[in-house]
């Protein structure tokens, strides 16, 4: 009998799927967040007649967490885990950053 590989064993075990389904979860949760923030803030930025500001940044919102969140599920599905928690870790250093307004 020979040795296997990692890769080898996840793909004979399977554990590739769920490292794959995990960082989409991940990507999308990172996804919906970056998109409902830089949403709502270029949305906002419109301004205008009272109160089109505030539908606009709704609007915004709406739109850009769903966009963000199905590209950072599809991000997660083609980077697998690791390459997605590099990423994740570095936005949520970017999120706690009180000096930027939106996370890059």
């Amino acid at each position: 009998m020979r040795e296997l590989h990692v890769q080898e064993i996840n793909e004979v075990s399977g554990a590739g799927l769920f490292s794959s389904l995990g960082a989409a979860v991940l990507g999308g949760v990172m996804g919906i967040t970056s998109g409902l923030y830089k949403g709502g803030v270029g949305g906002g930025n419109t301004g205008g007649i009272v109160g089109a500001g505030i539908i606009a940044a709704l609007v915004g919102m709406c739109v850009g967490g769903i966009v963000y969140g199905v590209q950072g599920a599809l991000y997660g599905l083609v980077n697998d885990w690791d390459t997605t928690l590099q990423v994740f870790n570095n936005y949520s250093e970017q999120f706690f950053d009180f000096s930027q307004n939106v996370p890059k």
